[in-house]
């Protein structure tokens, strides 16, 4: 008898080919997989739903603080990296600076004060007002304290 048109061997169905193996394989995962999510939201306890809700609201919650250490980590690897290539010292992260330099200190305090363009840097503004508050008051302790010195010299020369 011929594979093709009935059972060999004693009533075992006939081989199928790889094609329908595979698709028979799939169709099984398929209904597998229906059935089983099905029945795990059936049977959910209160306790397992909030389980669930507990996990993804965590996960949704501190992923962008660990994407952020992750690439924090990252870049400083790759500043290591760069460093160690270029033979430079990799304990000190800019030896050739100074740390008020290093934070644009120097440059921020002698800047111009119409340095305020289109507010791409915010802030800047405000900063300005602080820094302009700052010299006003310091100029004026200084007026205040001149003033008190020349008190002093007039009182000097008077008599009591």
């Amino acid at each position: 008898m011929d594979q093709a048109t009935g059972p060999v061997d004693g009533g075992r169905p006939p081989a199928l080919g790889l094609v329908d193996q595979v698709t028979a394989r799939l169709a099984q995962y398929g209904s597998n997989a229906k059935h089983n999510i099905s029945e795990g939201f059936n049977n959910m306890t209160p306790q397992a739903w909030i389980r669930i809700i507990v996990i993804a609201g965590g996960y949704m919650l501190l992923r962008p603080y660990f994407l952020k250490f992750v690439t924090k980590g990252a870049v400083e690897k790759m500043d290591r990296d760069d460093r160690k290539a270029r033979g430079e010292d990799s304990t000190l992260p800019h030896p050739e600076l100074t740390p008020n330099e290093y934070r644009g200190i120097k440059d921020k305090l002698y800047a111009d004060d119409d340095g305020v363009q289109d507010g791409s840097d915010w802030g800047q503004k405000a900063r300005l007002r602080q820094r302009k508050m700052l010299r006003e008051l310091l100029e004026e302790d200084e007026r205040r304290r001149a003033a008190q010195d020349e008190d002093a010299d007039i009182q000097e020369f008077l008599e009591d």
